[in-house]
């Protein structure tokens, strides 16, 4: 963007510039250009924005303008009117922090030197060299990062205020955003936070108290919050409850000696007489201190915590702003947000997580065991992992009645100088942390499992907590002294450690935890949502688009198989089901779900099986670079890098461009519920992607609309046809499931399971709505038990039955474009006379779109001339009446069994052999036939031709010409010359799976 920069602007900017070249802080190196350019990508000044915007709450509303929330911020602010904050307090904020604000034009020469010379005589920073406007500007449009572009557009930003605004209003906007420590932002807040008072009725003492606040407010905090139960021997001056918390205002002796300096630099620019310095340096302002209850921020709901992140996000896109001026747009920017949300369907998918086992496993109260999860436990009740190790303690195994930690006289004792000693796998030490470890209990009611967390304590040095020789952890004598309620001491030498020390989870998370998206594949609009179940407290932690999890086969549609309908594969076209390499362990890889390899499989039921090795062939054969190019227009890598892709240039050694993260979704972090679903929206939606929103339009305060449904991302990630194949093959994969029912209406679902049994996913789609399903536990060690199948694919068919519960019947639109052809499905091409031989039926009937309609005839079914005495290829000693043509497969694949351990896939009978025969035709004597019984003989006139015979020669050559065998038994086209092969029976199947 171009600005008209005025002559006086670069005038000062030059002066500016060659004061900082002088004393060589900034800007050393960069040429006058650079500096132009970096100007000339500033955000546009909007004086309204500054003025008025920043005083008004948010709102959202319905799709008929109806109000239903406010947006609920964590931050504390409270906007107020110029005329209600003190001259004192303006007066002492301008000493302090811009002695020359009234004068200057937005920058100050004079005071960038005068602070760096004060700086250096005091030995430290007690006064900075930006000024008010400079700081408005930053809080405004800018961050905090330390860099010469960003200083650039502050200088910039602060010139161009100083041409919209007058001073009043400068000041004015500039202390209701400042920050002034105890996450308060304004003076207002401040008042409140420190005083709990209005602004307003502040004296001079304490409004120049909190005016030294601002260049530092961690440092000059007016106190600090620490928690009531790790108090020691500092002076409280009151105490104060965050979100049910207690914690104690503890005396901080730096914010007054701050106090004693505004005051000093109020009566030196003549803002006070010295009456009014000499009564304020008397107050006790500490002794004035009355920290404020924090109020409760009120729990946000999954769906419009999404809705603030997705806006923040939007406005930064619209109007090139920092995060922080966005947040703050949001809060306090007086927006209106048309919601997604259809509340009857959110409350459909809370009605079923509140009874989410239930629903999969039926009444579970007079269980011994957590539903839905392969629970491994050691002999004391404890859960362990597969190898071994402890995950969670068994509640009654760490707590005592009082929920203390409690130690037997093994874990915990005191040594001879007076240390405890802690030797016990109950906590262990990071650098100067105790960290406890978690625990788990089952409900009463419906034996869920929970997991809670146990927390640690912070000690300040290895003076007070250390390892010994022996490892175990030893708490100093004088920390006990100081912390005398930290142990418990009991008669029979045990011990407990006091939970006001530390933060445990009483509560716990349940699991597996699960989360749904649904999303109306026509306009992208995010209609319901769930990141979890039972989540308790003010902090939700949203499973559905914040934590990425291993997607498994439910990426296969989207990753390979589009890309391969349009790239020269069909639904027919037959892909090898074997293995493609001998990884270093000497392992066949991939492998299936099931413990044998078939071989030549048509896509169709390649994607309805979830066979792994057909979609990595597959994958590696349209090819990687193929394969990323789609997956950006399905919204999984994003241009800005943003995403939870991992590419190779962000990771050369670990990434996800590579056959078993696109293949079998094995990827390095995994991909969110909502990405998937949006993802899988884009083939319900005729190819079309549509950016997931849980908003349709935004409007500023004055109405003005600056989003709406217009501005939706949209682009075409496949054809109309192509993405109707796709459904086409995910209606046969759900109704191979079994356990989908929706009364008529078509369904397109794919499920996903990872090879340790850690996620389960079924996404899929209807006429209506997608709708995408996760399950798992959130500790990755636990797995579920059963599979994506039983558990994903019916918490979709209940999701499903729900919300479209009323709905008509409906069938997915097949475009006028496809055709319906038969094919032979081993090549996905024409079919030939020896396609239609081949008696397993392989020639069907498909469906396909204009780019691969099939043109050419079927090369895979091929006619071999063999010797039929032991089925190898008849060479020139093979008798004429031992051979015979046949119809046999010949993938492309050209696999080998005898590189992968004699592997043989189930359709190797049907498969042309690669050697010649050796057999030669040796007539017996006639000797050797007069010694034979008569029973033999007879056995030998029927079992072996005699090539002396004419009829029998005339019978031979007629079959020559004639004898085409179609699907020969292994057994008749193997019986001599060759060992039999073996097909193993049985097969580890790692990868993943359906």
């Amino acid at each position: 963007m171009v600005k008209k920069i005025s002559s006086i602007v670069l005038k000062l900017i030059l002066i500016f510039f060659l004061i900082l070249m002088s004393i060589g802080v900034v800007f050393a190196g960069m040429s006058g250009g650079a500096i132009l350019e970096v100007m000339k990508t500033a955000p546009e000044i909007d004086a309204d924005i500054i003025k008025y915007e920043m005083s008004q709450n948010s709102t959202i509303v319905d799709e008929d303008g109806n109000e239903v929330d406010s947006i609920a911020t964590n931050e504390y602010r409270e906007i107020v009117d110029y005329d209600q904050i003190p001259e004192y307090l303006k007066h002492a904020f301008v000493a302090v922090e811009d002695e020359r604000f009234y004068n200057h034009p937005g920058l100050d020469p004079q005071s960038i030197l005068g602070s760096a010379v004060e700086n250096f005589k005091a030995g430290g920073i007690v006064r900075g060299g930006s000024t008010i406007t400079q700081q408005l500007a930053r809080n405004t449009y800018l961050n905090n990062d330390q860099t010469y572009e960003r200083k650039i557009r502050e200088i910039y930003l602060a010139l161009e205020i100083e041409q919209n605004l007058s001073k009043d209003e400068i000041l004015g906007a500039y202390l209701n955003r400042v920050f002034m420590g105890q996450n308060s932002y304004g003076v207002q807040a401040a008042a409140r936070t420190y005083f709990d008072k209005d602004v307003s009725d502040l004296n001079l003492a304490q409004c120049a108290a909190l005016a030294g606040i601002v260049q530092s407010p961690s440092e000059n905090s007016l106190y600090k919050a620490i928690k009531t139960s790790e108090v020691t021997d500092q002076r409280v001056l009151g105490e104060f409850s965050i979100e049910g918390e207690r914690y104690s205002a503890v005396f901080n002796q730096a914010p007054f000696d701050r106090e004693m300096y505004v005051l000093d630099k109020m009566l030196e620019h003549g803002y006070i007489s010295k009456k009014e310095y000499d009564e304020a340096k008397a107050f006790d302002v500490a002794g004035s201190i009355v920290p404020a209850e924090r109020r409760n921020t009120e729990i946000a709901s999954y769906f419009n915590s999404l809705l603030q992140k997705q806006v923040v996000n939007k406005l930064m896109e619209i109007y090139n702003m920092s995060e922080n001026q966005a947040w703050d747009r949001l809060y306090y920017g007086g927006l209106k947000i048309t919601t997604t949300i259809d509340p009857d369907m959110q409350k459909q998918l809370e009605d079923i997580y509140a009874d989410f086992s239930s629903y999969l496993m039926g009444d579970t109260s007079g269980w011994n065991s957590a539903p839905l999860l392969d629970l491994r436990y050691d002999d004391y009740g404890n859960i362990v992992n597969s190898e071994g190790n402890l995950l969670y303690y068994s509640k009654s195994n760490l707590l005592n009645e009082n929920n203390d930690i409690r130690l037997r006289n093994d874990e915990a004792w005191f040594d001879e100088s007076g240390n405890i000693v802690l030797s016990t796998n109950k906590a262990y030490l990071d650098q100067t942390k105790l960290i406890f470890r978690n625990y788990y209990s089952l409900d009463e009611e419906n034996k869920n499992l929970r997991t809670h967390k146990s927390g640690f304590i912070s000690f300040s040095s290895n003076e007070e907590i250390k390892l010994d020789d022996e490892n175990n952890i030893v708490i100093s004598k004088d920390y006990l002294e100081k912390n005398p309620d930290l142990f418990t001491y009991y008669d029979d030498e045990t011990f407990s450690i006091n939970k006001d020390f530390y933060d445990i989870d009483l509560n716990g998370v349940i699991q597996p935890q699960s989360s749904s998206v649904v999303i109306d594949q026509e306009t992208g609009h995010i209609k319901a949502i769930m990141g979890g179940r039972d989540q308790s407290g003010v902090r939700l932690l949203d499973r559905a688009s914040a934590i990425p999890r291993q997607p498994g086969s439910s990426i296969k549609p989207i990753a390979t198989y589009t890309p391969a309908l349009d790239n020269g594969f069909n639904l027919a076209t037959g892909v090898d089901d074997v293995p493609l390499i001998m990884n270093k362990d000497d392992e066949a890889w991939p492998k299936n779900v099931y413990d044998y390899y078939e071989g030549l499989v048509p896509i169709r039921r390649a994607i309805e099986r979830s066979i792994n090795t057909i979609a990595v062939r597959t994958l590696n054969e349209v090819g990687i670079p193929t394969s990323l190019e789609y997956l950006k227009n399905f919204g999984i890598i994003k241009e800005d890098g943003n995403d939870n892709f991992v590419s190779a240039d962000e990771n050369n050694q670990t990434n996800d461009e590579n056959l078993a993260a696109l293949g079998v979704g094995a990827m390095t972090h995994g991909l969110t519920n909502l990405e998937m679903t949006a993802a899988y929206a884009a083939l319900a939606n005729k190819g079309e992607y549509k950016e997931p929103l849980t908003f349709s339009k935004i409007e500023d305060s004055s109405g003005k609309v600056i989003f709406d449904q217009d501005n939706v991302v949209t682009h075409q990630v496949t054809s109309e046809e192509t993405a109707y194949q796709i459904t086409s093959a995910l209606q046969s994969t759900g109704e191979y499931y079994g356990n989908i029912y929706l009364n008529g209406t078509d369904f397109a679902t794919k499920t996903g399971t990872t090879d340790d049994y850690v996620d389960f996913w079924c996404v899929g789609y209807t006429p209506y709505y997608t709708v995408g399903i996760w399950m798992g536990a959130d500790d990755q060690s636990i797995r579920m038990n059963g599979n994506s199948i039983e558990r994903a694919a019916r918490m979709w068919n209940t999701v499903n039955n729900q919300i479209l519960d009323g709905y008509d019947i409906r069938e997915f639109e097949r475009p006028s474009s496809i055709v319906e052809m038969e094919v032979d499905t081993m090549s996905g091409k024409l079919p030939t006379e020896l396609s239609y031989m081949d008696t397993r039926g392989t020639v069907k009937t498909e469906i396909f779109g204009p780019k691969n309609t099939p043109t050419e005839e079927d090369d895979v079914h091929t006619l071999v001339t063999i010797d039929t005495r032991n089925n190898l290829l008849a060479s020139n000693v093979t008798p004429s009446w031992a051979r015979a043509q046949v119809s046999y497969l010949n993938p492309k694949s050209n696999y080998d069994p005898k590189e992968f351990n004699n592997i043989y896939p189930r359709d190797w009978e049907y498969r042309a052999p690669t050697e010649y025969s050796n057999l030669i035709y040796v007539p017996p004597l006639p000797s050797e036939i007069d010694t034979k019984d008569e029973d033999d003989k007879e056995e030998n006139e029927e079992k072996e031709d005699d090539p002396d015979d004419p009829k029998q020669k005339e019978n031979d050559d007629t079959n020559l010409n004639t004898n085409t065998e179609v699907n020969p038994n292994r057994e008749n086209r193997r019986n001599q010359g060759q060992e039999q092969p073996v097909i193993p029976n049985e097969v580890n199947i790692p990868g993943h799976n359906r």
